[in-house]
């Protein structure tokens, strides 16, 4: 009976074991047909190396575009500063804006903005002044960098208005205005050296302002203050050659030529020809108060480069109808990321006028898209040229800038 009872107790002990071991065998078949079917699943998705390929699609290096505005000759006389101080009421007190409001936008749509700055800024050390040693109100300044301009150019024939001092003035003012780069003019060689670079959308511009005459005047011989002079090719090239290392586009403003005529001088044609070949990539010229000849010059290589020797001016208070008509040109620049190379692309020319009333009165610039025969008839300047009109201004137009570029 015991024996009975011992092997009864031991094929229970066997039953249970085979019916664990069946489970288990169980468990492990599921198991090992759930990992297979995940390999499945997993081995059916892309290879990593797809997914890469993917994301170099995505981040693949791209084209970008800026535009580039050069303006004219800023040549505030003092009739335009008078009326800026008369519009707050407060001696001392100027407020320039309303002379720009209709090209506003252009300024501010623009990506980098280039303006000539004809005129010292040294209220600080004298008296606001016109022709012909001018000296402009700080505001002035003020209002420029609010309107939207990031390079001023001083490199022009007023800078040495107010001599060695005015230039200290002039500079020591623009230092309170971080946010714009000044050209044209430098406090010592160190500072001739340091190119100013101003960068948009990652494409970076490199700027430098020239000028062939200061009137007469120069700098003390023991002066620090450098300026560039056009017939200092040597030093020109060596910036231009510098400036390429350092950006994608090398914008020159030139002040040079004579003052009131279309026909250009040797020593322009022959200069910017020479900078496009060191490598220049815009030149924005000034100083004939006229609208000069728009081109594209061309290196040994094939790159074309917009050149414009002399916008005109933006505003005066000049006497002459042929001074009333100027011009803003964007110039647009295309860089291809995957090649590092930067071409210009497309330019636009948008011709402006000055216009005033009687005795020089409320002084505007207008778009000539928006000026009119009935306003052409009302300005000023009919006193000394009657024929101004809307056909006068074209006519300059279209002599000296070819209509693919209007």
């Amino acid at each position: 009976m015991k024996a009975y009872l011992r092997r009864g107790k031991k094929s229970k002990a066997i039953y249970y074991i085979s019916f664990f071991l069946l489970i288990a065998a169980v468990i492990i078949t599921v198991s090992v047909a759930i990992l297979q079917n995940k390999n499945v699943q997993v081995s059916s998705k892309p290879p990593v190396a797809s997914k890469t390929a993917e994301a170099s699609k995505t981040d693949a290096p791209k084209k970008e575009s800026i535009t580039i505005l050069g303006v004219g000759d800023n040549l505030i006389h003092d009739v335009i500063y008078e009326q800026a101080e008369r519009r707050t009421g407060k001696n001392g007190s100027y407020d320039f804006k309303p002379v720009y409001s209709h090209i506003a936008n252009d300024i501010k749509n623009a990506d980098i903005s280039v303006i000539n700055q004809e005129t010292p800024l040294a209220t600080k050390i004298a008296q606001p002044s016109g022709y012909p040693r001018f000296n402009s109100p700080t505001q002035l300044g003020d209002d420029l960098v609010d309107l939207g301009f990031d390079v001023i150019n001083h490199a022009n024939n007023h800078i040495l208005d107010q001599n060695e001092r005015g230039v200290a003035a002039t500079l020591d003012y623009w230092d309170t205005k971080p946010s714009v780069k000044v050209v044209g003019v430098y406090r010592d060689e160190e500072d001739l050296q340091n190119i100013r670079i101003v960068e948009s959308k990652g494409i970076k511009t490199a700027h430098i302002g020239i000028t062939e005459m200061t009137n007469g005047l120069s700098l003390p011989k023991n002066s620090k203050y450098r300026l560039i002079y056009a017939d200092n090719t040597e030093l020109i090239k060596k910036l231009i050659t510098k400036a390429k290392t350092m950006a994608d586009v090398v914008v020159i403003s030139a002040h040079w030529g004579n003052e009131n005529t279309y026909t250009l001088t040797d020593k322009q044609k022959n200069l910017a020809q020479n900078m496009v070949d060191w490598g220049a990539d815009i030149i924005f010229g000034n100083h004939p108060h006229v609208v000069q000849k728009l081109t594209v010059l061309e290196r040994k290589d094939g790159t074309k480069c917009p050149v414009i020797f002399a916008l005109g001016n933006l505003v005066s208070a000049q006497q002459g109808g042929e001074n009333m008509v100027g011009g803003m040109l964007t110039v647009t620049m295309t860089k291809d990321f995957s090649t590092n190379k930067t071409t210009y692309t497309d330019m636009k020319f948008k011709p402006i006028v000055t216009h005033y009333g009687p005795h020089c009165k409320d002084i505007t610039i207008y778009p000539v898209s928006e000026y009119n025969d009935t306003l052409a008839s009302k300005h000023g300047i009919r006193r000394f040229a009657p024929s101004f009109n809307l056909k006068f201004i074209n006519n300059i137009i279209d002599k000296n800038i070819p209509k693919e570029y209007r």
